[in-house]
């Protein structure tokens, strides 16, 4: 260390006020919780379906980064089991069990969070219910299922969110897309509709709100095992077949989505709004892995 104070010698002062400024801004991103940063410090975040699943992951992942979690879900068992685990992490976690499809269960989620935590900093919209079926024989109910839940439902409960947001001049919300918004994804009914219309929302709310600093942005998963989707992924040429079309070779994990997640909710993305981030192993770029060898100047490609 003596060698290279007199190798920059006469630099010293300038180097010191650089790192005095660079912690300075350092510990504007990075709070520290026991021995590690943290990046969601005491936030309150609103995880809708948040019980299982993807939404479970985030809500963990979340509470890992210090932010205090309200775990929605209709069902009270995943919901209260997902608040407990996200408790032991450290989260003063909370369960509210609410109908995303009605509004004024809507209502009570966000108020809730208001009366029990005193603000409302992050919304994931994740809760979601597919049911499938062919265009030419879905029921009317079963559309509007979807649609409820994954569409209206998002746009109701970020609505109750961003006017608490708006007043405190400040928040972020995180839609849960998917692949299936940019492609159509067959025989799942309305699902395909509701997730291109989510990403509508994400970019129309990134409009309207950034005056008053709420950022939205999507995440669209590609192929993801959760506990939702096992038994189809339990068949080994199902899951070889969806693997497959997958540049990185692997179907995704609950995990996987939680990453950007966290990113989106962070100030390391402060100036992030609007946005539809794949989470996909390069799936939406992939489709001519499906396709079988091509021949070129009469050389065969496989």
């Amino acid at each position: 260390m003596a060698s290279i104070g007199r190798k920059f010698e006469g630099r010293t002062a300038a180097l010191s006020a650089y790192s005095y400024r660079f912690s300075v801004v350092f510990r504007l991103f990075k709070t520290i919780q026991g021995d590690f940063p943290v990046r969601l410090k005491d936030k309150v975040a609103i995880i809708t379906g948040g019980g299982r699943g993807i939404g479970r992951d985030i809500a963990l992942a979340y509470a890992r980064e210090g932010a205090h979690v309200v775990v929605n879900d209709v069902d009270p068992k995943t919901a209260e089991s997902t608040a407990k685990e996200a408790a032991q992490i450290g989260s003063n976690s909370l369960a509210v069990v609410a109908d995303i499809a009605k509004s004024a269960d809507i209502a009570r989620l966000v108020e809730t969070t208001i009366a029990e935590r005193g603000r409302v900093d992050i919304l994931v919209n994740n809760a979601m219910k597919i049911v499938p079926g062919k265009l030419e024989q879905l029921p009317e109910e079963a559309w509007d299922t979807t649609m409820n839940i994954g569409l209206k439902g998002a746009f109701l409960t970020s609505q109750y969110a961003a006017r608490h947001m708006i007043a405190q001049k400040s928040g972020v919300i995180v839609n849960i897309a998917s692949i299936a918004g940019l492609f159509p994804y067959n025989w799942a009914g309305a699902y395909s509709v509701v997730k291109a219309g989510l990403i509508m929302l994400t970019k129309l709310q990134a409009m309207e709100w950034a005056p008053y600093g709420i950022r939205a942005n999507a995440i669209t998963p590609g192929y993801i095992r959760t506990p939702g989707t096992e038994a189809m992924y339990a068949d080994p040429e199902i899951y070889e077949g969806r693997r497959k079309g997958v540049p990185m070779g692997r179907v995704g994990s609950g995990e996987d989505i939680a990453g950007p997640a966290v990113f989106l909710a962070s100030e390391e993305s402060r100036y992030t709004t609007g946005s539809v981030v794949g989470a996909d192993g390069g799936q939406a770029v992939g489709y001519f892995l499906t396709v079988p060898g091509r021949r070129f100047s009469g050389g065969r490609i496989d």
